[in-house]
């Protein structure tokens, strides 16, 4: 018989019983790395957010804080875990300025929700796919991976203003709601990719973009990985503007258009060109995309719009997601898998290079591994599923192979972040890579704006 523990009376007092969830049950679906909370709480309104955090602090009671759990799986095994608290409820649009495009919402609300919103102004957030279930909190303390970043940039690039409930009960606001803000510290950049250690998004301003006349993804078979990177060198040498290029090894290949793979040599490689803007110039720059794979032996060409295209990018994000959560019966929530993906970053003339190693490394060690390289801003994700790992942990020659990729980016002034990972997998690797240089400032920033150690305790860089 479980304990009731005896703060669940004064948090259900603080925010409403209704707005508690303390069965066993259900609560084993918002289990962090295995561990279950005692309560997941669902604030409607920021004070109550800063209400709850300020209560917590004072009982020493470790929070976690979740948007939809898209990126649940990204960070160390928190040390202790009492409280979930969601943002699911936090969805509000306090301002939208049409004619600046600019916005301000909610750091609970999905990103599915926003692009249906902005869209009926023929404007856009180009940070996931349009269907992405991602909170907009979530994207910034996870410093989530942009698929166009190539073309429009990062998430720090869109972010003029946070509000942050902090520990202390206090409501912060950083940064403004205009695109032209006064100089000083961008204090803004500080929460972005710090995963809740230092306080809670509970609303965020951000810049738009026009909605493109025509986004199209031309895909083209290639005989092997190597012929891809030639064709990819020789695009960027152009002056064309593709808002994304992934190369993708066969196995990857495979699994994104099974139907062109099934056709397809075994060992041949996946290139897929997103082109985006004015009808005319999207037709021109798939022309050119075209001719210049077919130049480098490409069997098969095609271009993906509409629905075809929202199926590739369907299965791309359930792939490189870290990992697809599970949905509860409750808020939407969800808790991973058992796979590992695995983000490298390098320099762009490097992707190649780090493919081509991570393919001699791991295929004979994870048959099932998928290789995608995002050629345009340096990034190479490995993809392994729950059957190439017998137990949940790392057997010795995949772990030394992993632990080897890892350097060989960071030897070259790279990074390795380990997106997702299940617990045993977690205790064998560098989740977050060698420490920084700066980490003495972090750790004392994680001091200041979180004195008691409550928030996200141990999931952080360096077990912050």
């Amino acid at each position: 018989m479980t304990i009731r523990p005896v703060w669940l009376a004064s948090l259900e007092t603080l925010v409403g019983a209704h707005l508690c969830e303390t069965h066993t049950r259900r609560l084993q679906e918002y289990a962090v790395d295995g561990l279950i909370p005692s309560a997941v709480v669902w604030p409607e309104t920021v004070e109550q957010v800063a209400a709850v955090l300020q209560w917590a602090q004072d009982e020493k009671l470790a929070v976690v804080p979740c948007g939809s759990g898209t990126k649940i799986g990204l960070g160390n095994i928190p040390k202790r875990l009492d409280i979930v608290l969601s943002t699911h409820r936090l969805t509000q649009v306090s301002e939208y300025d049409v004619a600046n495009f600019t916005i301000t919402a909610g750091g609970g609300m999905a990103f599915a929700q926003l692009t249906q919103l902005t869209a009926a102004h023929m404007q856009m957030l180009p940070l996931q796919y349009p269907f992405s279930t991602a909170t907009l909190g979530g994207l910034i303390a996870a410093n989530a991976y942009t698929p166009k970043r190539l073309r429009y940039g990062g998430v720090r690039d869109f972010l003029l203003g946070l509000r942050i409930a902090l520990p202390s009960g206090e409501i912060a606001h950083f940064g403004g709601r205009v695109v032209k803000n006064v100089a000083g510290y961008d204090m803004c950049k500080l929460f972005l990719g710090s995963l809740g250690a230092l306080g809670i998004i509970v609303e965020a301003t951000f810049k738009l973009y026009a909605l493109p006349e025509r986004d199209d993804t031309l895909m083209a078979v290639l005989p092997s990985l190597e012929p891809g990177a030639a064709a990819v060198a020789q695009l960027m040498a152009t002056q064309l503007l593709p808002s994304q290029i992934l190369l993708l090894d066969p196995i990857a290949a495979q699994a994104m258009a099974p139907e062109i793979a099934t056709q397809a040599v075994a060992g041949t490689a996946l290139l897929l060109v997103n082109c985006e803007g004015m009808d005319e110039a999207v037709e021109r720059q798939l022309t050119d995309v075209a001719r210049i794979c077919q130049g480098h032996g490409a069997s098969t060409v095609q271009v993906l719009s509409g629905e075809t295209q929202l199926q590739l990018r369907a299965r791309l994000e359930a792939v490189t997601l870290s990992p697809p959560p599970e949905p509860s019966p409750l808020e939407g929530e969800g808790s991973g898998g058992g796979g590992i993906v695995v983000r490298l970053g390098t320099l762009p003339s490097r992707v190649y290079t780090v493919m081509e190693a991570a393919v001699q490394a791991l295929k004979p060690l994870a048959s099932g591994a998928m290789i995608i390289g995002d050629c345009g801003v340096g990034l190479v994700k490995l993809c392994l599923g729950p059957e190439d790992l017998a137990t949940g942990a790392i057997d010795v020659p995949l772990l030394g192979a992993l632990r080897d990729l890892a350097g060989l980016v960071v030897g070259h002034g790279g990074y390795a972040v380990v997106e997702s990972a299940s617990p045993e997998a977690k205790t064998q690797l560098e989740v977050w890579g060698p420490l920084a240089s700066n980490f003495a400032l972090l750790k004392a920033l994680k001091r200041k704006f979180d004195p008691e150690g409550i928030l996200s305790p141990g999931r952080f860089i360096g077990g912050l």
